[in-house]
């Protein structure tokens, strides 16, 4: 920007282009969008599935990105655990907001989506309610997006 006399906040088309292309593939992995569904429900013994979900962020209604379903898909609440890691946390943060924008955007709408199938309305909802009790930035990110409509 220096070189080319911009602002140095300045982001052209392209690179905004850019950005979103690069997170649309991360949304739509963050969201399982490619799910395979399970034909039969998976077992154990081990009591991995329950200490699994607890050391999962809950809402105030206890729902957790990390409960698993094991009877028609992996997990109760489409959306991966992964987006509280610190390697997501680390994102610049003109990606994170990018995601944050597209995940509202897909999770706030009553549509059905082409590219999400595998996301029914009540899902969409949960897993919004779950991403803003339990993580900040996602729904200070949310509230931006509807103050600037």
């Amino acid at each position: 920007n220096r070189e080319l006399k911009r602002p140095v906040d300045f982001r052209s088309e392209s690179t905004t282009h850019r950005i979103a292309s690069a997170c649309e593939n991360l949304v739509k992995g963050l969201l399982f969008a490619k799910e395979s569904m399970l034909t039969d429900e998976v077992k154990g013994t081990s009591g991995f599935a329950e200490q699994f979900a607890k050391t999962g962020t809950a809402d105030k209604m206890g729902r957790s990105l990390r409960q698993f379903d094991l009877h028609r898909r992996l997990l109760k609440y489409p959306c991966s655990w992964l987006i509280y890691s610190q390697a997501f946390l680390a994102l610049p943060k003109e990606a994170k907001a990018c995601v944050y924008n597209r995940l509202h955007s897909i999770l706030s709408t009553k549509d059905t989506l082409e590219d999400f199938p595998n996301l029914n309305l009540y899902e969409r909802e949960c897993i919004q309610s779950i991403l803003s009790e339990t993580l900040p930035e996602y729904e200070a990110a949310c509230s931006r997006a509807v103050a600037t409509r």
